[in-house]
């Protein structure tokens, strides 16, 4: 039987299976080769390199700390380098199908559908693909949004205040890794309360237990978030809230998520249809014991309701602009949904093995692709990782003995950190930037002309002037492509 309500005490799936020893080994692949196709940090890693250091309670961009509070943890062992980038963000997506998979196992789920439904988390090309590319703080909120479904998982299972504290917990990590992860903690409970036996736990003293939990947990945040509301707001622009109109602008946000919902699956719905249409001989009517099973409930309404939380959210807020890589909360459960839907309907597992092996394969197509991609870019552009930082270095270093690295965004500052970690890297979204600026101090910004307008105001804030300083301009190398050059330009405050 596919769904069962006997399962053991212990964590179902401890004893590793084939897919989990994939999932490990892939990752650990991937950190290693892309530690060393790169040369330096692109967008996302540069903001993370200039941003580790001490723990704050928040950081700037309207980006929680999730990610950052990993990352420097994770530095303070293995020192600030590109390989400690990569073991952070590909230690988080492996425990993100690590627990999407255990958690189908503890809802009643079997090894080859739970695999399959971990698996073709590869087949959806927001995480397939673009988390792996470029992404830092969208990968902190599915990672801590799967730990929640791990967590809610073992408590419907356990029902104990242990249990309930590590959901809790869990809960609190998704809302700090990503503001869109509230989405997916809202669909979860919402889901959960439609399902009886899962109802009466979240109702019960362990519930509140919970609830308990999670909110001690993010109050500290959510102060800071009160007292620094510039910080927190600073990108919301990206979300375009009535910028075309009332109505128009809701229905334009209305168009965007379904166009980026079936970008998002849509080589995942091509690969279940493949395998329904091979299977067809092999359909069943399901048992009222598997349809009826608490976890095929919850798993076969839980993107549903999602999707739906997504869509009040538009209606509500106004917002007329829904990136695919929005909705990685809100979809990444969407192969285990599927495989929930149709493992009962299926007199035989082998569809769900053979999902497994493609998805596989899809993974591994996606390393040279990824390699090439970070290596020498698209479209003849070149990856901002590749720019020669090194020699902008050497020459600014060889003319004055810098402390403190001051720019208009983190990729200049970021990387400098790559040739010493002991700089103190500056920008304008950091939060109290103005108190971070110290002497001796390069000034640095991309283009060979005049500074952007946020870096002679945040000098000048700091009772520094660029006016009596000499201004040096050169062209750094792309790498991977010689020929393709950047300029910029910096002075320096000794």
């Amino acid at each position: 039987m596919t769904f069962s309500d006997e399962m053991p005490d212990t964590l179902p799936g401890t004893k590793m299976t084939a897919a989990l020893c994939f999932v490990a080994a892939y990752f650990a692949f991937q950190a290693v080769m892309i530690t060393l196709v790169s040369n330096g940090a692109g967008l996302d890693d540069a903001e993370q390199l200039a941003y580790i250091g001490p723990l704050h309670l928040g950081y700037g961009g309207s980006q929680l700390p999730l990610y950052t509070w990993i990352a420097s943890s994770v530095s303070e062992v293995l020192g600030i380098h590109l390989l400690t980038l990569q073991i952070v963000k590909f230690g988080l997506l492996a425990s993100l199908f690590v627990s999407v998979y255990l958690g189908a196992r503890l809802l009643g789920l079997s090894r080859a559908v739970a695999a399959a439904g971990m698996l073709a988390i590869f087949l959806l090309p927001p995480i397939g693909w673009e988390s792996q590319r470029a992404l830092t703080h969208s990968v902190a909120g599915i990672a801590g949004s799967s730990w929640a479904f791990l967590a809610f998982a073992w408590h419907m299972r356990r029902k104990s205040f242990a249990s309930a504290v590590l959901f809790g917990l869990a809960v609190a990590a998704a809302l700090l890794g990503k503001p869109n992860a509230s989405i997916f903690i809202t669909a979860l409970v919402l889901t959960a309360l439609t399902v009886a036996d899962y109802r009466r736990v979240l109702l019960s003293r362990y519930g509140v237990a919970a609830l308990v939990v999670a909110l001690a947990a993010l109050t500290p945040t959510a102060l800071w978030m009160l007292d620094h509301k510039g910080a927190v707001l600073a990108r919301t622009s990206k979300f375009a809230l009535d910028k075309v109109g009332p109505i128009a602008g809701r229905l334009q946000g209305l168009g965007e998520l379904v166009q980026g919902a079936v970008l998002f699956a849509a080589p995942l719905l091509v690969f279940f249809a493949i395998m329904l249409w091979r299977q067809r001989k092999g359909r069943k009517m399901p048992s009222q014991a598997e349809t009826g099973a608490a976890g095929y409930r919850f798993l076969v309404r839980l993107v549903p309701v999602a999707l739906a939380m997504t869509i009040a959210g538009i209606l509500v807020s106004g917002t007329s602009r829904v990136e695919d890589r929005w909705l990685q909360p809100v979809l990444f459960l969407a192969p285990m949904g599927l495989a929930a839907a149709f493992a009962p309907r299926l007199s035989s597992e082998q569809g769900f093995r053979r999902l497994s092996f493609w998805s596989a394969l899809v993974a591994m197509i996606l390393i040279p692709g990824l390699a090439y991609h970070l290596h020498y870019g698209s479209a003849g552009k070149p990856p901002i990782g590749q720019l020669d930082y090194a020699s902008l270095y050497r020459q600014a270093r060889s003319e004055l003995d810098f402390r403190a690295v001051l720019s208009d965004g983190p990729q200049l500052p970021g990387n400098m950190r790559l040739f010493d970690p002991s700089l103190v890297p500056i920008h304008y979204e950091m939060p109290d930037s103005l108190q971070r600026i110290r002497r001796p101090l390069l000034v640095v910004w991309f283009g060979d002309k005049a500074p952007p307008p946020i870096v002679p105001a945040m000098l000048k804030a700091a009772n520094l002037d660029l006016s009596d300083a000499r201004i040096v301009r050169m062209r750094l190398h792309f790498l991977t492509r010689p020929e393709t050059t950047r300029p910029v330009s910096y002075a320096l405050l000794p």
